[in-house]
């Protein structure tokens, strides 16, 4: 009996053993679109927006000729979009602190953003035309807005992807006090 237990003790410190150095060897996580190649981190936009497109060329399911044509193209469309986003402000004020006049000009400049894509896609929708039929241009021009996929997949969206836990104003906003000292407090109901 006590060499049964013996046995059996060195064998589990043995297994475990193992499985700690095997943990330690585990290689890097890649990309499963790269596996054994280099990492995401390490990809340029280009080579991004390169295999973007060649995504979306497969799931157009386009022939040889369409394919170039539509990757050329898409590749275009998708720099275009890039440049309709403003480029990133070196110093970020808290959304606490903001004045009146900051908050009205970021309203407008995000309605600026997105008339810049709006014109975008309407430009690019006449170039996809001569290429696509309709149900592949919408595959193109659907733009999926967070939790989308789940409400596809019939499941609820994660409410971290929103910025919320529970009722919109329970969580305040990253680096604020849980009031702002100087916004007026709504009355409350009774």
């Amino acid at each position: 009996m006590k060499t049964t237990r013996l046995f059996s003790t060195l064998i589990l410190a043995a297994c475990l053993g193992c499985g700690s150095m095997m943990a330690q060897n585990a290689p890097q996580k890649t990309c499963p679109a790269k596996a054994g190649k280099e990492n995401c981190a390490k990809m340029t936009p280009e080579q991004r927006m390169d295999m973007q497109a060649t995504r979306m060329g497969k799931q157009l399911m386009l022939d040889d000729s369409k394919l170039a044509q539509f990757t050329t193209l898409y590749k275009e469309y998708l720099t275009a979009l890039k440049d309709c986003r403003p480029a990133p402000e070196g110093e970020k004020v808290k959304p606490c602190e903001r004045t009146d006049a900051q908050i009205q000009q970021e309203i407008e400049k995000g309605f600026e953003m997105r008339q810049k894509v709006l014109d975008t896609q309407k430009k690019y929708y006449n170039s996809f035309k001569k290429i696509l039929n309709a149900r592949q241009l919408e595959k193109v021009f659907r733009m999926d807005r967070p939790g989308q996929m789940h409400k596809r997949m019939g499941q609820k969206p994660c409410p971290m992807m929103h910025g919320k836990m529970g009722q919109p104003g329970q969580m305040p906003a990253p680096g604020c006090p849980n009031q702002c000292p100087a916004a007026p407090q709504a009355p409350q109901g009774k």
